[in-house]
């Protein structure tokens, strides 16, 4: 979840968008070290999620190649576009934190599903 929150802080609700676009390639931030942050920390969250609830083996194996040949589609794609983008290095901004308030309600909500199913 910190990945995505030090992601978003330079995203914003830009990155929540069913469609590819934007003005810049970030270039600093979480972007100066991973190429798809947002991602990144989407993978965790799910792989968490996963070893939390400890399903069957088959399912999470399910899980993980269903995520995985998803986000590996929407990389390729974004990668076309962001590939024509100028560089440029935004400022960390607390105020485009607001687009992680539905992951942390979601996110939330899954750990009180599991600690009300655990007991």
């Amino acid at each position: 979840m910190l990945l995505r929150i030090w992601a978003s802080g330079y995203t914003g609700k830009d990155a929540r968008t069913k469609e590819i676009s934007g003005t810049y390639r970030i270039t600093n931030g979480p972007y100066r070290f991973f190429r798809h942050p947002l991602y990144l920390g989407n993978f965790f969250l799910v792989y968490g999620c996963i070893m939390l609830f400890n399903p069957p083996d088959w399912l999470k194996l399910f899980l993980m190649i269903a995520f995985l040949l998803e986000y590996t589609i929407i990389i390729i794609a974004e990668e076309h576009y962001i590939r024509r983008l100028p560089p440029a290095k935004l400022k960390f901004s607390f105020k485009k934190l607001q687009s992680e308030i539905p992951t942390i309600v979601v996110l939330s909500i899954i750990y009180i599903l599991y600690s009300y199913l655990k007991t």
